[in-house]
C-alpha cells in the first residue's frame, strides 16, 4: 500500500535543494512539486491550493490531479512538497484542502533558527519590493524597514510562518500528533548523515542513494554580500537602466560580471542587536512550546526559547 507525505516547508530550510536533487531525481518517490515531471502542468493548481480563496479554488480539478498521482505509486511513497504552505495567506483553507485531498498522510516540516532564518529570507526576498507597480519593482528595501513593516503587520508578512507550534497545532488538529514529523535545518547544515537517515525512515526510501544525490548540493543559496551591495547600489543610480537584450560583447561581460558578484561570503551584518532581541522575544514562547511537546533539542541550535 502507498504512502502519502506532505512537505509543508520550512521556507530556507533548503526546501529545493531537497527538492531538485532528492525529491524529482530518486525513484522510491513519486513526487508532485516544484521540479517535478511536468510541473508546468500542475503549477497554477498547486499555486491556487496554497493561495487562493475557496471563490478562486478548482478542488476537483486538483484532486484529479492529486488521485492521478497516487493510483500511480504502487508501494512507493507520494510526495507532495511545497514550502510556501507555510507563508499561505488562506493557512486554515489550505490545511483543510491538503486533509481533505490526503487525510492519511504524513506532515513533514524543516525548522530553522528563526535568527538566521529571518536574515537568510531577508537577503533573498524582503531586499527586494515585490508586490507593487512594475515602476517599483525589485527596489532595494533595508532590514530594518523591513522589518518594521514585517512586524506591524505581523498576521500577513513571512514572519507570520516561523511560528512552528502556532501552524503545527493546525495540522495536528487534522491529522494528528502521531502524523507530524519535525526535522532540523541545523542538523542538515551539520550532521547531513543523521538528517537523511530520519528524512529516508519518513519517506521509506534508500538512505545510501539519498545521501548520494544531496552530497556536496545546495540550491538557492544566500545572496552574497557581492549581490546584495549591488543591488543596493542599483536601486540608487541604475534603476531605470535595462540589460535584457545586451549586444554579444555585453552579454559576455555580464557573465563576468555575474560570476564574480556570486563569489564571496553570504549577504550578512544587517541586523541590529534590537531586532535580534525583538526576534527572541517574538518566537521564544512558540518555540518553547514546540520543544517541549515534541521532545526537540532546540536551545542545543542557539533557538530563541523561554
Amino acid at each position: 500500500m502507498s504512502r502519502a507525505v506532505i512537505h509543508i516547508g520550512a521556507n530556507k530550510t533548503g526546501s529545493t535543494t531537497l527538492q531538485r536533487c532528492l525529491f524529482a531525481r530518486t525513484e522510491d518517490l513519486v513526487y508532485l512539486g516544484e521540479d517535478c515531471a511536468g510541473y508546468e502542468n500542475y503549477r497554477d493548481a498547486l499555486n491556487s491550493l496554497v493561495s487562493d480563496d475557496d471563490i478562486h479554488f478548482d478542488y476537483e480539478a486538483t484532486k484529479e490531479i492529486f488521485r492521478e498521482f497516487m493510483l500511480s505509486c504502487g508501494k512507493r511513497t507520494f510526495l507532495y512538497s511545497n514550502e510556501d504552505i507555510m507563508t499561505s495567506r488562506v493557512p486554515t483553507q489550505c490545511a483543510q484542502r491538503l486533509h481533505d485531498l490526503l487525510p492519511d498522510a504524513m506532515v513533514l516540516v524543516i525548522v530553522r533558527n528563526q535568527l538566521t532564518a529571518i536574515p537568510s529570507f531577508y537577503a533573498n526576498h524582503g531586499a527586494y519590493l515585490k508586490m507593487v507597480p512594475r515602476r517599483y519593482w525589485r527596489r532595494y528595501v533595508s532590514f530594518d524597514e523591513w522589518m518594521e513593516y514585517c512586524t506591524e503587520f505581523i498576521k500577513y508578512s513571512p514572519l507570520d510562518s516561523y511560528f512552528y507550534h502556532k501552524i503545527l497545532n493546525l495540522y495536528e488538529s487534522l491529522f494528528g500528533k502521531q502524523k507530524i514529523h519535525i526535522l532540523l535545518y541545523e542538523d542538515f547544515v551539520n550532521d547531513q548523515e543523521k538528517f537523511v537517515n530520519d528524512l529516508c525512515s519518513i519517506l521509506r526510501i534508500q538512505k545510501d542513494e539519498a545521501l548520494k544525490l544531496l552530497r556536496g548540493k545546495r540550491e538557492r543559496r544566500r545572496n552574497t554580500k557581492r549581490e546584495f551591495r549591488y543591488h543596493q547600489l542599483r536601486s540608487l543610480f541604475l534603476r531605470d537602466v535595462s540589460f535584457c537584450h545586451p549586444l554579444p560583447l555585453e552579454a559576455a561581460f555580464m557573465r563576468i560580471w555575474r560570476n564574480f558578484l556570486e563569489k564571496g561570503a553570504p549577504a550578512d551584518g544587517f541586523m541590529s542587536d534590537y531586532w535580534r532581541d525583538k526576534i527572541v522575544e517574538l518566537y521564544k514562547g512558540d518555540n518553547t512550546k514546540l520543544a517541549t511537546e515534541y521532545h526537540l533539542p532546540l536551545k542545543e541550535y542557539g533557538y530563541p526559547v523561554a
